[in-house]
C-alpha cells in the first residue's frame, strides 16, 4: 500500500506563492537601493566641473608640447612634504635642482592645492626663499581630512616646471 498525498495547495492566487513574494521583494529592494544612490549622488557631491572645457581641449597640443619641455629641461623638484593631519600647520621645504643635481635659482615657487569634490576648499600658497640657492619653504594647513590634489609650479623667467601629487590628509590625533 503505498500513500500518495495530493497537493492541495491553491496557486491560482499569485500571492500566496512563495516564488511570486520572493521575486517581488528583490525587485523592491533594488528599486530602493537605486534610489537611495541616486539621491545621494545628486545631493552630496557638486562634482567637478570644468568652466572652460572646450578651450581646455583646443589648448592640449600645447600642454602635451609644454610636458615635453619639462621633461628635456630635466629640473628636479625635491619636496619634503610631511604627513599631514587636519587644520594643522605643517612645514614644507622644496629644493630646486637641474639636470646635474646642482641647486637652480628661480624666480618663483607657488604650492596649488585642489579638493576633487569641492572646488570651494581650492587654493594656493606662495613659497618664500629660504636665502639659499633653489630653496624654499611654506607652512600651510589643510582644514578637511580626505583627499587632496597638490601642484608645485616653480618658474624662472618664461620656463615653468611644475609637478603633481595627491596626498590623504588624516584625522587629528
Amino acid at each position: 500500500m503505498s500513500k500518495t498525498t495530493v497537493d492541495k495547495r491553491d496557486w491560482s492566487v499569485p500571492w500566496k506563492n512563495p516564488l511570486v513574494i520572493i521575486w517581488f521583494s528583490i525587485l523592491i529592494v533594488v528599486l530602493f537601493v537605486n534610489f537611495f544612490m541616486v539621491s545621494m549622488a545628486i545631493t552630496t557631491n557638486p562634482g567637478l566641473v570644468i568652466d572652460d572645457f572646450y578651450e581646455k581641449g583646443k589648448n592640449m597640443d600645447k600642454t602635451l608640447a609644454a610636458q615635453k619641455r619639462m621633461e628635456e629641461m630635466g629640473w628636479q623638484l625635491n619636496v619634503d612634504f610631511p604627513d599631514l593631519k587636519e587644520g594643522k600647520a605643517e612645514h614644507v621645504t622644496l629644493a630646486v635642482l637641474d639636470k646635474e643635481g646642482e641647486a637652480l635659482h628661480v624666480d618663483t615657487a607657488m604650492l596649488y592645492y585642489y579638493r576633487p569634490s569641492d572646488r570651494k576648499l581650492d587654493g594656493e600658497k606662495p613659497f618664500t626663499s629660504t636665502g639659499a640657492k633653489g630653496e624654499f619653504e611654506a607652512t600651510f594647513s589643510l582644514n578637511t581630512k580626505g583627499k587632496w590634489d597638490l601642484i608645485i609650479e616653480v618658474t624662472q623667467g618664461d620656463l615653468v616646471y611644475n609637478i603633481g601629487r595627491s596626498i590623504m590628509v588624516q584625522d587629528p590625533e
